[in-house]
């Protein structure tokens, strides 16, 4: 009987070594897949954030700031795609920049993953521009801003222009 609770436990532990080793494996090679995959530059855009005269006086008055997030996806070739619901088949990334003090936001230098870029049916993909209040003073957001969506061709080499205005603003002023 003794001799039968030694073997298990010995089971057990030589089990639990093989799938500590494996897992260790698995995160070396995906590590190592995600350092030599190659990368595309998304071309230069830049975001212009026009707030309301009250969005403006708000966030200047706790120090807030204005943060611009750009998401990249695209519809896959036949059998490339996953579910990223909301997002389209093929999720390329993201990148996120503070305005200026012009309220801009230039994306240059942003980079996507090139087999991810390989699984587009079209490789003119998608951009969709979300604009927010930074949290830095507040914990919520506060701005409710449009929501530019287009082709990166619409993009490219251009300054967008995003209206933004306090959450229930927009509300207010219908009435």
């Amino acid at each position: 009987m003794l001799r039968s609770r030694v073997q298990t436990l010995a089971f057990v532990i030589v089990s639990g070594l093989i799938v500590a080793c494996s897992d260790s494996q698995v995160q070396t090679d995906k590590a190592t897949s995600e350092a030599n995959d190659k990368t595309i530059v998304v071309p230069e855009f830049s975001i212009a954030v026009k707030l309301s005269e009250t969005a403006q006086k708000r966030l200047q008055g706790i120090h807030e700031s204005v943060l611009v997030i750009a998401y990249f996806d695209g519809d896959p070739l036949p059998g490339k795609g996953k579910d990223n619901a909301p997002m389209r088949g093929v999720f390329l990334g993201s990148d996120e920049k503070l305005v200026d003090s012009n309220n801009v936001a230039t994306f240059g230098g942003t980079k996507i993953s090139q087999s991810s870029w390989n699984d587009l049916s079209d490789k003119d993909y998608y951009v969709t521009i979300n604009v927010v209040s930074a949290r830095k003073s507040s914990k919520d957001n506060l701005l409710d801003c449009d929501v530019p969506i287009d082709r990166i061709s619409t993009f490219a080499g251009k300054s967008t222009q995003v209206f933004c205005g306090l959450i229930g603003e927009r509300d207010s002023l219908s009435k």
